[in-house]
C-alpha cells in the first residue's frame, strides 16, 4: 500500500447520511461493481499475456501450432456440420439442457454440507480484501466515492499524516539540497522523515481499526447468510438468465452440455453480472441495516464506504473464480489456458 499513490475516485451511488438507498442506486452499484471488476479482469490478463512474451523464435513456434489446430478445426467442422448450432427445436432443447446442468452444477457447488467449509474459507480472503480496501480509502484525504469532497480531520495524527504526505515532494528536495559531512547523515535524514510518516499512518490507522472490525463482522454474517440461505433458490433463475443472455446454445462447439473455452469470456460476463445483480441488492441493504442499528458508532465516511463497488467486486473475484474453477474441474467448462495460469499463479 503506497501513502503517495491515489486512485481514481469513482461515482457510484452512495447511501443516504441517515444510511438507506432506493433499490435503483443498489442495482445501480451492481453495475459500477460489474464495470470495475471487468477492468480489473482485463488489467490482470493483459499483465499476465505481456509476461508470456518470450522469443521471437519461441513465439513462431506458437504461432506455427495455432495455424495447425486451426486447420485441423475446420476440417473437422466440414466432416461434422452437425457440430455448428443446431436450428430450431434442436437449438431450444440443447438450451434447456444447459440450464438444467448448469443449475445442477452450481446446485451441487452450493449444497450445505459442502458449503459451509467453502465459504469459512472464502470469506477469510474476502476480509483480508476489505480490510485493504478500507485502509487504503482511510488514507484518502477525500470522502470514497464523494468526487472532490474532503474529509473533515478527526484527528490530530490524521491531519499531520496527510499533510506531510502533501509536501513530501518538497521536504525531501529541500533536505537534498542540504550539504553533509557524509551521505550516511542524508539517508538517516530521509528514513526519519519517512518513519514518522509511517508512525502518523499507523496511529491514526489504529484508531479507525474498531469500525473495520465491527464492519468485518458485519460482512461476514451477511455473506454467509447470502450463499448459505438467499443464494440457493434463486439457482434456477440464475442459471436461465445466464444461459440466455450468453447465448451458450449458439456457442456451443463440442457435444452435450460442456462449455467451451472459447464461450467462457461471453459466460463469465453474463455469469457475473447476474450475480452481482442479486448480491449488491441484499448485501448492501443488510449491511446498512446493521450499520443504522449501530448509528452513532460509525462516522459519516464510514457509512459511504459500505456502498464502495470495490467491495463487492473482490467478492465477486474471489467467489466467481471459485465456482468457475469447480465447474472446470467437474466438467461443465472449459477455461482459456492463460485463465487457468493465472488462477494457478494467484492471480
Amino acid at each position: 500500500m503506497s501513502d503517495s499513490v491515489k486512485k481514481p475516485q469513482i461515482s457510484a451511488p452512495t447511501p443516504s447520511p441517515e444510511g438507506f438507498m432506493s433499490t435503483t442506486a443498489k442495482m445501480s452499484l451492481a453495475e459500477y461493481a460489474f464495470a470495475l471488476r471487468d477492468e480489473q479482469l482485463q488489467a490482470k490478463v493483459v499483465h499476465y499475456k505481456a509476461e508470456l512474451e518470450t522469443s521471437p523464435e519461441l513465439d513462431a513456434v506458437t504461432q506455427q501450432v495455432i495455424k495447425d489446430l486451426q486447420t485441423l478445426q475446420a476440417a473437422a467442422r466440414a466432416k461434422a456440420p452437425h457440430s455448428r448450432p443446431p436450428p430450431g427445436n434442436d437449438r431450444a432443447q440443447l438450451e434447456i439442457d444447459l440450464i438444467q446442468s448448469l443449475k445442477d452444477m452450481l446446485g451441487r457447488i452450493f449444497r450445505p454440507a459442502k458449503l459451509a467449509t467453502t465459504i469459512e474459507r472464502k470469506l477469510g480472503e474476502v476480509s483480508k480484501r476489505f480490510a485493504r480496501i478500507f485502509f487504503e480509502s482511510e488514507l484518502h484525504d477525500r470522502i470514497r466515492g464523494g468526487g472532490e469532497e474532503a474529509k473533515a480531520m478527526r484527528f490530530a495524527d490524521q491531519a499531520l499524516y496527510h499533510a506531510f504526505v502533501r509536501t513530501q515532494d518538497m521536504v525531501v528536495a529541500q533536505l537534498d539540497t542540504y550539504q553533509y559531512v557524509n551521505e550516511q547523515v542524508r539517508t538517516r535524514a530521509k528514513d526519519h522523515y519517512y518513519n514518522i510518516i509511517k508512525q502518523l499512518r499507523n496511529d491514526f490507522l489504529a484508531r479507525t481499526t474498531p469500525e473495520l472490525n465491527t464492519l468485518v463482522q458485519y460482512l461476514n454474517e451477511v455473506l454467509s447468510q447470502f450463499f448459505m440461505n438467499e443464494l440457493p433458490p434463486m439457482l434456477g433463475d440464475l442459471s436461465w438468465e445466464v444461459v440466455k443472455d450468453a447465448r451458450l446454445a449458439d456457442a456451443r462447439t463440442g457435444a452435450g452440455y460442456k462449455i467451451s473455452a472459447s464461450a467462457f469470456p461471453t459466460f463469465r460476463s453474463a455469469f457475473e453480472r447476474k450475480f452481482l445483480q442479486r448480491l449488491v441488492p441484499w448485501v448492501e441493504d443488510e449491511m446498512l441495516s446493521r450499520v443504522r442499528e449501530s448509528m452513532g458508532q460509525f462516522r459519516s465516511e464510514t457509512i459511504r464506504f459500505v456502498a464502495d463497488p470495490a467491495i463487492f467486486s473482490e467478492v465477486c473475484e474471489v467467489i466467481c473464480e471459485s465456482i468457475y474453477d469447480m465447474l472446470y474441474n467437474d466438467g461443465f467448462l472449459d477455461l482459456p489456458s492463460d485463465w487457468r495460469a493465472r488462477l494457478s499463479a494467484g492471480g
